[in-house]
């Protein structure tokens, strides 16, 4: 059973909004290349598609309101009986845009394309809103003295110059993305600025909106409850029941805190269970592992169910845990000193010799530090965090503590290129033959208009709420991911139980290595690195090996991928400008 600690003021600051613009490592969404499977119809559209799981189950979803796919019409044998899109690359069936994995080609709008099909959809227009924080001073000051503030001006016109480059190469049928700014007007955790965020969305007319204050529950619900597409880092790491009660109008990247939950337990159970404590400090090495659970939530709660859920899971599986084994805390800026030394008194009482930790990435640069003074060295086990596994924030956590921490590598490889390597920044330049005006955000802003236009374009020319569902339940995995590449997939390809709401479908593992050198996430040089096992290599639900991984074992390991050592999984298919780009001109 949870152990919540007291509820505190609420902070300040949307603290998982706030640092999130600054490090362009959130999952971007994974999109197709190739379709696998059979098609049983030779009109339009996409009657079924079958697809194989990992572990050989099989979903048939009806796409008959969506437009047939390139592949599709490819096995069939009629390609010739369509007109595709503009920009259609059609050796691999895909759009001619250099993003990993873009999405598959449709045919041209052929007559009308049924005008007013949804509220914020005309015959010519598509409204989209984007949602800009409330400025903070106190937040924008550490986010400039850590090198990564990106100004509000720098994150709208990134909205509109990754829809510029969309927009041009993506099939909208006759219809133009107006975008629309939403600006906050309260903190993070303040519900009722939230909601009223989101009637003010309401107002503008809008079918969707991008981002949003990410620790509060009414501004998506808000916007559900209107019939308004909340997508992006609006919908960050929310439960599947909300997703679920909310359908089909949340729409994140993913995966869920449940699906996280259950790589976590498959790889505990797999990796460390029935084995020695072995990478502890202190004088837990040798002793029977035992494990405790510590989660993040909001004072409403809103994680709760999740983490009781996964609690109850690792029971079931046979993870061994210490007696009243699970403790959540709040993200408190004011207090997080104090609320440190209760967390760290609190598991360390315990006796658990390993801590299973989801959650943000700022509380563990006080509760380390705390856990250090205390003399207690578990082993931790990352099981799906908010960015603290990425290097810019490891570096901030203790690292005579840290350097026993291992776990889920959600983030994708890219994570490990260089900045002007990772495809989201090389997009930018190619369009506009410059760098991205966002200079440390722009991957969460390419992601973001990414998953927006490759449900428009895969929805057709009757643009819903449905059919953007039923586009992205039509997206099959990507052909070219490989080991190392990143699965995203929503609906049924036999990956999980029931409907996925989540996205991400894999995930790596990762430790810290504090002797490694390199840059973060910023392009900042410095000590302290994330090691990927087994260069890189990730694990669908049900493929989680059995064999021992060798956990901090530097062999084989990937801190950063050079110029010369970037796998072909990670290299965008070169594809020609077109004349129109302001590159070209």
């Amino acid at each position: 059973m949870a152990t919540p600690q007291t509820p505190q003021a609420p902070s300040r600051g949307s603290v998982l909004k706030r640092y999130a613009p600054f490090i362009a490592v959130i999952v971007v969404v994974a999109v197709v290349v190739l379709i696998v499977g059979l098609v049983n119809n030779d009109d339009n559209k996409g009657a079924v598609s079958t697809n194989t799981g990992a572990n050989g189950s099989t979903g048939s979803q009806n796409f008959s309101d969506v437009p047939i796919l390139y592949s599709e019409a490819k096995a069939k044998g009629t390609l010739d009986k369509y007109t595709w899109q503009d920009h259609c690359d059609k050796e691999t069936g895909a759009v001619a845009i250099p993003i990993l994995n873009p999405p598959p080609c449709v045919p041209a709008l052929s007559g009308s394309n049924g005008g007013a099909t949804s509220p914020g959809v005309t015959g010519t227009s598509i409204k989209v809103g984007y949602y800009i924080a409330k400025p903070d001073p106190t937040f924008d000051a550490l986010l400039k003295a850590a090198g990564g503030y990106d100004s509000p001006a720098s994150v709208a016109q990134s909205y509109k110059d990754y829809l510029e480059i969309f927009q041009n190469l993506f099939e909208t049928y006759g219809r133009k993305v107006d975008l629309v700014k939403i600006q906050g007007t309260g903190s993070g955790t303040d519900e009722v600025a939230a909601k009223a965020d989101a009637d003010a969305a309401a107002a503008k007319g809008v079918f969707a909106v991008l981002g949003g204050p990410t620790q509060t529950r009414s501004f998506a619900a808000e916007l559900s409850r209107k019939h308004i597409l909340c997508l992006g880092a609006c919908v960050t790491a929310s439960p599947t029941a909300i997703i679920e009660g909310a359908a089909p109008y949340m729409w994140g990247t993913g995966p869920t805190p449940e699906q996280s939950g259950l790589m976590a337990t498959e790889m505990i159970k797999k990796q460390l269970v029935g084995k020695p404590t072995s990478f502890a400090g202190g004088n837990l090495n040798g002793k029977p592992r035992s494990f405790a659970l510590l989660s993040y939530d909001t004072p409403d709660g809103k994680y709760k169910a999740s983490w009781d859920q996964f609690y109850d899971n690792l029971g079931k599986a046979g993870v061994p845990l210490a007696k009243n084994g699970h403790v959540s805390y709040f993200l408190n800026i004011t207090s997080l000193a104090a609320d440190a030394r209760t967390i760290a008194n609190k598991l360390k009482s315990l006796g658990a010799t390993t801590i299973i930790f989801t959650g943000d990435p700022i509380f563990p640069n006080y509760l380390t530090h705390q856990m250090t003074q205390q003399g207690y060295f578990p082993e931790w086990v990352m099981a799906g965090t908010v960015l603290a596994d990425t290097n810019v924030f490891g570096r901030t956590f203790d690292q005579e503590q840290w350097q026993h921490a291992m776990g889920l590598q959600l983030v994708p490889a890219t994570n490990k290129l260089p900045k002007p390597l990772q495809f989201a920044y090389t997009l930018n330049e190619w369009w506009f033959g410059k760098p991205p005006v966002r200079e440390n955000g722009f991957a969460i802003t390419e992601g973001e208009i990414s998953l927006m236009m490759t449900g428009i374009q895969l929805a057709g020319p009757k643009l819903t709420p449905e059919t953007f569902r039923d586009a992205m339940w039509h997206l099959p995995p990507s052909a070219r991911a490989g080991a190392i590449g990143a699965i995203v997939t929503y609906g049924d390809h036999g990956y999980w139980d029931g409907t996925d709401w989540g996205g991400l479908d894999n995930a790596g593992i990762l430790y810290w290595d504090p002797n490694a050198t390199g840059e973060d996430e910023t392009g900042t040089p410095g000590k302290g690195m994330y090691r990927l096992i087994d260069g890189g290599r990730r694990y669908l639900p049900g493929q989680w090996p059995t064999t021992p991984i060798a956990l901090f074992d530097p062999a084989g390991t990937v801190t950063t991928y050079t110029a010369q050592s970037v796998p072909p999984e990670l290299v965008p298919k070169k594809e020609p400008l077109p004349a129109n780009a302001p590159a070209a001109k």
